[in-house]
């Protein structure tokens, strides 16, 4: 976060009295409703999670298509989206389209990977085009290579900068473009495609900022907390058509966005950063198996973010 030097606060940003009081009771409020949720879930959520050990997955989960596996991956070409793809390649009876912004990027990609077990195809898809031009791109895939099964949407665009930096309307804009745009439109025309199906997975990568919005972040952090709160959303709404939608709220991951991060002064210490790897197999084992709305890797800094969101806003 950037310093403050409070020699130069005026009186009018002091909080008023009753500014104050108003904040003290949403705190109130806040430990309240937290107590409830955790009670709730010792005596309710845990028991019937419990239940899992004791009956056999298979009966818990939704019929499969009778088409052998097909997983879409936008954004793989490193980073997350690669290392959700070596989840699958060796995997028979599986189709993978691979794809980036940049053909010649996916195709560089699939090249290092060499021969693989599933059946791996590259595709161009920006999500920063209109949103008719990323719908039926969406569409024509799912005609030439699905139907698919499982979605995995994990392209966007960051911008860690200095806490002086340039983050103004063209950066913003363009975030918003990819970010939530892009993110949107890829998404709800799979879901159209899957609910008329009745069946089908849908991974979309948020944001632990997203949760706290750091101040030095504004752009990457509003359009996360957007992507954050529309999927678990969705996720309600898509339950009785047959479709999971599964949200991931990473924390600082060891990618090239965050080497970028590093390189422009970041003090997070080195061994908070994950391996994409572990954020990867979490992101599998909850599509594959079910039960989990929501993905944080590394554990302890989603459970840290969850905590912040009970700041009141004069902390």
């Amino acid at each position: 976060m950037p310093e403050v030097d409070i020699t130069k606060l005026s009186p009018r940003q002091i909080p008023s009295v009753s500014y104050t009081i108003q904040n003290m009771w949403i705190s109130i409020s806040a430990m309240t409703f937290a107590m409830a949720s955790f009670f709730f879930t010792l005596c309710v959520v845990l028991p019937l999670s419990m239940t899992r050990f004791f009956i056999p997955i298979d009966k818990l989960s939704m019929p499969e298509t009778e088409t052998k596996k097909a997983v879409l991956i936008i954004g793989a070409s490193r980073g997350i989206g690669f290392n959700i793809l070596k989840q699958y390649i060796d995997e028979p009876d599986t189709a993978i389209v691979a794809t980036s912004r940049s053909i010649e990027t996916v195709r560089s990609m699939a090249i290092e990977l060499g021969d693989t077990v599933a059946d791996l195809r590259c595709a161009e898809l920006d999500l920063s085009g209109t949103r008719k031009q990323v719908s039926e791109a969406i569409k024509s895939l799912d005609r030439q290579y699905g139907p698919f099964s499982h979605v995995y949407e994990v392209s966007g665009i960051s911008n860690h900068v200095k806490d002086h930096g340039v983050w103004g309307l063209d950066i913003t804009g363009e975030m918003i473009s990819v970010n939530v745009a892009g993110t949107v439109a890829s998404v709800l025309s799979m879901y159209d495609l899957m609910k008329g199906r009745g069946y089908g997975k849908i991974c979309v990568v948020g944001s632990i900022a997203g949760l706290y919005s750091p101040a030095n972040m504004i752009s990457y952090a509003s359009t996360k907390a957007f992507v954050n709160n529309f999927c678990t959303s969705l996720r309600i709404l898509a339950a009785p058509t047959g479709v999971d939608v599964i949200t991931v709220q990473p924390g600082f991951i060891d990618t090239r966005m965050t080497k970028h991060m590093r390189n422009q002064g970041s003090t997070v210490p080195g061994t908070e950063f994950g391996e994409p790897e572990g954020l990867a197999e979490q992101m599998k084992a909850a599509m594959e198996d079910g039960g989990r709305g929501i993905v944080n890797w590394p554990v302890r800094q989603g459970v840290v973010a969850y905590g912040l969101q009970a700041m009141n806003p004069s902390s």
